[in-house]
């Protein structure tokens, strides 16, 4: 049965910005380390640096800027932030063309590209729930994972022919035009957001940062959702960062072989983003998450158990089976966030959440580096699948094994309401 949206009309016009920027960004990604590396004599280092540029303002203001975001209407934020991508963006192929592109301008826009993308995922994530409403947050997630699945198969075919016909930096401009596109369908939307209420004298940015981590911490459910994030984030980025060691290294696999298993790991976040309302459904929201999660762990334990004989086969049914765990566990511990959060601390809670997410990620990557280093990669792809199942720990106790639709859960005669809400 479709779930019915608030203001239908407008979440499509997200919808469809948030689809076509999707494929820009993926673009994007491909091209301008590559326009470093070609058209520039960039080095490794380079690249790393850029990558870094991307990631690193989640970590760094992800929480002050949940703060902002709180502060200040979402639709003018997010046309903001687009304006700015776009400037950023646009400026690349305008200094290809003039012929004084350097790599300095290279990290200059990465830098202010990645702190606007900050405002604009806080932005999104807490906007969604006022267009689709209670009932459509579930369904309004699965189409944005969808269309994000898609770009990651789309956009590299489209990156690859648009620097094959343009070059590399012109082709940067897909990504600045699907900024543009992104920030007309947000002109467009017909639905008005009254003024955060603001009263009393205006308090400190720590201070309100400080809320945000309190509701976190209070709530049962947003607490346990966090560690169950952090755990599994932490043995997904440590496990992602071996994966490719053992690919080359133990399964002298080509190439080729490698992409095609990724590509199947694509089609299995796609398959994974359809399916995650009617598998919540069918054996309820709580055990849906810790399903993932074991689904999760079970992808990288494959690889050792499998062995090096097998390692294409294995890395194929790995990737396919980690990508259908991870949109189905994204989709549903956003939706329940979105849905138990009260909406004058959204931004705050999703600032937070974010800054952990990339924070576990950068911990991942320099654990991977040291376990495979001083135990190899089979024993630390063994330990990145432990890491992640330990994670299913905190979605199998109460509140949140007893999860049900809406945020509340069953707890003998009561019932915990969402946060916000008094019982």
């Amino acid at each position: 049965m479709p779930s019915s949206f608030s203001f239908p009309g407008d979440f499509r016009r997200l919808w469809i910005g948030q689809t076509i920027s999707a494929f820009g960004d993926k673009v994007s990604r491909i091209a301008l380390p590559t326009a470093a590396l070609l058209g520039l004599g960039g080095t490794a280092w380079d690249v790393g640096l850029l990558a870094a540029l991307r990631f690193l303002p989640f970590v760094l203001i992800g929480t002050l800027a949940g703060v902002w975001v709180d502060r200040l209407p979402l639709r003018e934020t997010m046309i903001g932030a687009d304006a700015g991508r776009l400037v950023a963006m646009g400026s690349i192929p305008v200094a290809y063309l003039l012929d004084v592109l350097t790599l300095a301008q290279l990290f200059v826009v990465a830098g202010v590209v990645g702190v606007l993308t900050v405002f604009f995922e806080i932005a999104v994530q807490s906007y969604l729930p006022v267009l689709a409403g209670p009932e459509g947050i579930v369904a309004g997630n699965e189409r944005l994972q969808t269309s994000r699945a898609v770009a990651e198969v789309g956009g590299a075919g489209a990156a690859g022919g648009l620097m094959q016909i343009l070059g590399t930096a012109p082709a940067i401009l897909a990504d600045a035009l699907s900024f543009l596109a992104s920030l007309l369908t947000l002109t467009l939307m017909r639905h008005r957001e009254p003024p955060p209420a603001r009263a009393g004298r205006p308090r400190s940015a720590l201070r309100e940062a400080r809320e945000g981590l309190a509701v976190l911490l209070s709530d049962a459910r947003l607490r346990n959702l966090m560690f169950a994030s952090t755990t599994v984030n932490l043995g997904v980025a440590t496990g992602n960062a071996l994966v490719l060691v053992f690919a080359y290294g133990d399964g002298k696999l080509s190439p080729g072989a490698v992409g095609l298993a990724f590509a199947i790991g694509t089609v299995g976040l796609i398959f994974g983003a359809v399916s995650s309302g009617a598998i919540a459904r069918r054996i309820t929201l709580g055990r849906t998450l810790a399903t993932s999660i074991l689904l999760t762990g079970s992808g990288f334990l494959l690889l050792p158990i499998g062995g090096n004989e097998a390692a294409l086969t294995t890395l194929i049914v790995s990737q396919f089976l980690i990508g259908f765990a991870d949109s189905v566990f994204n989709i549903h511990v956003l939706s329940l966030v979105q849905r138990i959060t009260p909406p004058e601390l959204m931004g705050r809670v999703n600032g937070t959440a974010l800054s952990v997410v990339f924070g576990t990620g950068t911990l991942g990557g320099l654990a991977a580096g040291f376990v495979g280093t001083v135990f190899g990669t089979l024993p630390g792809l063994v330990l990145s699948a432990g890491i992640i199942c330990c994670g299913a720990v905190f979605v199998l106790v109460n509140p949140l094994r007893r999860i049900r639709e809406g945020g509340r859960v069953a707890l003998g005669s009561d019932a915990v309401p969402p946060c916000g809400e008094k019982g």
